[in-house]
């Protein structure tokens, strides 16, 4: 297949940001991402606008109502209520306008009000919403726009599980972009104002797609607010790439006072050139409300031109060519801010997905922000969109109401996307009644009629259920009569339906879990996992993936580790890690593209790594097993320029046939027979030339700090809401990284940026702790366009320095109200719980201490406070003199399961050290650490002892104190 090779020239001067003002059109859309304020917690009659909201805290939109660590597993995220404020005055021109505020994301339930009036109830995180604050704007004075969130349990509510119970996290807050549109009264609709099946706002579809020549038909909603009739004429335009008008058709209208109609318009296009995800072609729609010639309202939105089908024998086609997805699956959540991450940052993961070589994601388990699929459309990527579900059904009717809702809605919202084309209407692995799938069904092909709308969802259930989903997302081995059984052998191989995969990789196999912090061979350990499993040995429940014959493609589980609610440890089953930093399944995976196929600017084609990091003769990877990854015709790979070995694609296709067939490469394997340090070098060929190369150099002790600013050729926009990723790497003195280090790092951000979470302490941003040698941190934008300094440090290490140069916003914002300073800070009412361990752990016995000993008292503050059982109160040190020593005394030798020990002052860092004894004169070290008082974790003993010392070693501000001490006991 040839295809048209796309120009990326601009990407480097890509900015994103809000849909830039457009006076002259009628439409204004202004951005309200910044100004806000926030409380964390309950305020009785938030929504005043006399409310003294002195103590609240400034913050900037996407905004998390609590900033969490990296690794927040076992439901220990905030989960409570919030309240934002947004003061405005608008000028007196628009008081004859439409007002509206577009919330595009606020999990999970919020209330809006308009200076202490309710404007609107929302139920849901992951669809937005339209507040209309016409008519109700006070134009002589302040106007406060206050949100009240609630992220506590609604059972009622899609997905509706318990996050103690969830495999990831709903988080909290405005975690999305919010902006105000006014309009004329005579504008075109919102989808997600309108409740109309299949309309509201513009719905594009192609009723005719060839080669020669597309018909595009758009069906643009209007709406008369006022009481005159009026005359009208609307006129879309279709402009290619160059900005070239390539069809236009002008329809006149006659539109009844306080009524609404849909336009429809047929736009034909000779010689389109089609929307493919190696080959993304846009076109611009531009849509004006004319009323003689004045515009009332104009519309601009970016179409691709495609058609899609997909069969039971052979997969999916796009514009009627076969294409195999191979895709991955994609939570939106990020270190720190949950899923509260800028539109820059939805874009730069679009982009690393195509590089590690997908064509498609699934947009897991709920709909993304709406810039990702942008993003998508633009780079290409396929989207399997979802509604909200995981493992939980609940028959209640509102929540039946409410899931019915956020299907329509997830549809009108994304209709219009090429990159969308296949419609996930299952509550993912739950089970629920045929009824349910069948309405879903029916009013997904009512919302989007004609040939273009495929649902797909999990089999459950026995034959009624076939009838309702478009796609099969298993491989069912005694259909029709037992839809519970799976098959992974190829005599149950059928082909009811379009067959694919919707989660594999993960729960089975050799590794299928993987930190960064862990060695290569621990890496490489999942690497082999997942090429067998493509080759067809894997769990049943997959479908042989690339082995079975009629599989029109699989996702990966996952593209990046995350949280999650039901268990401490973060699921590590990503190819790359919650950062995005790329694990080396990201290159095996990446290996699996065609090599023919680039996209410039993002990739080229052809491509190799070395599984390995040279480090040892203790691994494998580095001696008789060492592993590259190419897509190429031919691999080499040298040792210190000394040949180790050639291999073909040709030789190594036998062991992976299926993967080969299916369009994806095997596996390069050399035996070096032996350990040397230096140099690896990989080169892969095509047609016996070089192509592409990749060294590894054995890592040397560290010595420097490499700071590593993520822009992706996207130049960040001082809007004061944008977000920059940060790596900062320790390395050796020749730069390579030294990927054991767990280097303690400090990060100084100077000029027009801003470090997130630079204050506190509980989540460990600054100083942190690197993993796998890579620290991470998001620097957030501010509002004056300019430089940024990222500054690292380290002991005993070289520091590091990067800088970024920010573009001045192009949009206008909402303009502040009068307000005084917010004065709040970020940790104001913060909330600390126990992770589930953390919490089964507490919930045991404590030991009944004999005595307590300590170094000196502070009147008030006696050491019998430290065993009180009392949090809340106090033992402080008699003088400021380190270390202090506290030891516990048990009546005899006991088996102890745990200790619990909790600082007295949470902002404070606390160096110290723990010891066991069980005689008082053998002491045992059972762990050494630095940590601030938030952090009152449980740490694991599993010895007899009789004596616990503790040993305050330093402290980062006051005296050494605490509030509790404990041991605790396991029935037995």
């Amino acid at each position: 297949m040839n295809y048209k090779i796309i120009s990326f020239l601009v990407l480097i001067v890509i900015t994103y940001a809000c849909t830039p003002t457009s006076a002259s059109s009628g439409r204004e859309v202004l951005d309200m991402n910044t100004d806000w304020a926030f409380y964390r917690g309950e305020v009785k009659d938030g929504s005043r606008r006399e409310l003294d909201d002195s103590g609240w805290m400034a913050v900037a939109l996407p905004h998390i109502m609590q900033l969490e660590t990296k690794h927040c597993g076992g439901n220990s995220i905030y989960d409570g209520i919030g309240w934002y404020r947004r003061y405005f005055k608008l000028p007196k021109k628009y008081k004859d306008k439409r007002i509206v505020v577009s919330f595009e994301g606020v999990m999970t339930n919020c209330t809006v009000y308009l200076n202490g009036q309710e404007i609107t109830e929302h139920h849901g995180g992951y669809m937005g919403f339209v507040s209309d604050l016409t008519d109700r704007i006070d134009w002589e004075g302040n106007n406060v726009l206050a949100v009240r969130v609630s992220a506590e349990y609604d059972p009622l509510t899609p997905p509706g599980k318990l996050q103690d119970k969830m495999d990831f996290y709903y988080y909290s807050g405005i975690y999305r972009d919010v902006r105000m549109e006014i309009t004329d009264k005579i504008y075109v609709t919102d989808p997600l104002q309108e409740d109309l099946v299949a309309g509201g706002g513009q719905f594009v579809t192609f009723p005719e797609v060839t080669k020669e020549k597309a018909k595009t038909h758009v069906a643009t909603h209007i709406r008369n607010l006022t009481d005159q009739d009026a005359t009208l004429s609307v006129l879309s335009r279709l402009k290619d790439s160059t900005g070239r008008v390539v069809s236009e058709i002008k329809t006149p209208v006659d539109l009844p006072g306080r009524s609404a109609w849909t336009v429809g318009q047929d736009l034909i296009v000779e010689r389109p050139a089609l929307w493919h995800p190696y080959d993304p072609n846009l076109y611009t729609l531009q849509t004006q409300l004319l009323s003689e010639n004045k515009v009332l309202d104009e519309t601009v939105r970016e179409i691709g031109i495609r058609t899609i089908r997909y069969t039971a024998e052979e997969g999916f086609f796009i514009n009627g060519e076969k294409l195999y997805m191979r895709g991955a699956n994609r939570h939106q959540a990020f270190a720190y801010v949950g899923d509260a991450a800028s539109n820059s940052m939805q874009v730069r993961d679009v982009i690393d997905l195509k590089r590690g070589g997908y064509n498609a994601v699934r947009a897991a388990h709920y709909p993304n922000d709406p810039a990702f699929l942008d993003a998508c459309d633009r780079y290409g990527l396929l989207v399997v969109e979802c509604i909200p579900g995981w493992q939980f059904y609940n028959p209640d009717s509102t929540f039946i109401k409410r899931l019915y809702g956020v299907g329509r809605q997830m549809i009108r919202r994304d209709r219009n996307h090429p990159s969308v084309v296949l419609w996930e209407t299952a509550l993912n692995e739950s089970r629920y009644p045929v009824s349910l799938a069948k309405e879903i069904f029916d009013l997904s092909h009512a919302e989007y009629p004609g040939d273009q709308m495929y649902t797909a969802g999990d089999y459950f259930g026995h034959e009624e259920m076939e009838p309702y989903y478009d796609v099969f997302y298993k491989q069912v081995s005694k259909f029709p009569k037992d839809g519970d059984v799976m098959s992974n052998y190829p005599e149950d191989f059928i082909s009811v339906k379009p067959l694919f995969t919707r989660e594999w990789g993960d729960g089975v196999g050799e590794k299928p879990r993987v930190s960064l912090q862990e060695n290569e061979e621990e890496q490489m350990r999942q690497c082999r996992s997942r090429i067998e499993q493509l080759n067809g040995r894997g769990y049943f429940d997959w479908c042989m993936l690339d082995a079975n014959p009629h599989m029109g493609g699989h996702f990966v589980w996952s593209y990046n580790d995350y949280a999650r609610g039901s268990q401490d440890e973060t699921m590590y089953s990503g190819v790359v890690d919650i950062n995005r930093y790329p694990k080396f399944s990201y290159y095996m995976l990446q290996s699996m593209r065609d090599k023919s196929v680039s996209q410039p600017g993002l990739y080229e084609g052809p491509m190799v790594f070395i599984a390995s990091y040279n480090a040892s003769a203790v691994f494998t990877s580095s001696t008789t097993d060492i592993t590259v990854f190419s897509n190429c015709d031919e691999v080499r790979l040298y040792r210190n320029d000394k040949l180790i070995g050639t291999q073909t694609r040709e030789e190594r296709t036998p062991l992976y046939r299926s993967v080969v067939e299916k369009g994806g490469s095997p596996v390069f394997v050399f035996n070096a027979g032996g350990y040397e340090a230096g140099e690896l070098k990989a080169e892969a060929l095509v047609g016996g030339a070089v192509v592409a190369t990749h060294r590894v150099s054995t890592p040397e002790k560290a010595d420097r700090l490499v700071v590593d600013i993520k822009t992706d050729g996207i130049i960040p926009i001082a809007d004061g809401s944008d977000m920059i990723p940060v790596y900062i790497k320790v390395c050796d003195k020749n730069g390579s990284l030294v990927y054991d280090s767990g280097q303690e790092i400090m990060i100084q951000v100077s000029g027009e940026g801003v470090l997130i979470g630079d204050t506190i302490r509980r989540i460990g941003i600054n100083p942190q702790k690197v993993e796998g040698g890579v620290g991470f941190a998001f620097v957030r934008t501010t509002k004056k366009a300019g430089k940024i300094t990222v500054k690292a440090t380290a002991k005993g290490l070289s520091a590091g320095e990067a800088e970024v140069v920010t573009k001045p916003y192009k949009g206008t914002y909402v303009a502040d109200g009068q307000h005084g300073l917010f004065g709040g800070k970020e940790e104001d009412n913060v909330v600390i719980k126990p992770t589930l361990w953390q919490k089964r752990i507490l919930e045991k016995p404590r030991l009944k201490i004999a005595s307590v000993q300590v170094g000196s008292s502070q009147n008030g503050y006696p050491a019998s406070n430290i065993i009180d059982n009392d949090d809340h109160t106090w033992w402080i040190a008699g003088e400021d003199k380190l270390p202090q020593v506290i030891t516990l005394v048990l009546e005899r030798p006991t088996y102890v399961a745990a200790s619990r020990i909790l600082f007295q002052k949470d902002s404070s860092s606390y160096k110290h050290k723990v010891e066991t004894s069980t005689d008082g004169v053998h002491w045992e070290l059972l762990y050494e650490r630095e940590c601030t008082g938030w952090e009152f974790k449980p740490m694991i003993v599993d010895r007899e002892v009789k004596y616990v010392r503790l040993t305050i070693e330093d402290v980062s501000e006051g005296r050494a104190g605490l509030g509790e001490m404990s041991l605790i006991v396991i029935n037995k």
